[in-house]
């Protein structure tokens, strides 16, 4: 993946590849149900990264 290569063009195109498989995570799906029913989201059951 050569991105840096590609310029701006790529690098959109990494950016938004690298945001849809956030959004395909259980962890966004518990963000964004949390926000329609409007309470704090229970993010505990995620690990979390350095």
């Amino acid at each position: 993946l050569n991105a840096e290569l590609d310029g701006q063009r790529g690098l959109m195109e990494f950016a938004g590849d690298a945001t849809l498989l956030y959004y395909l995570t259980d962890e966004a799906q518990e963000g964004k149900r949390a926000f329609l029913e409007k309470r704090d989201p229970d993010f505990g059951k995620y690990p979390m990264f350095p």
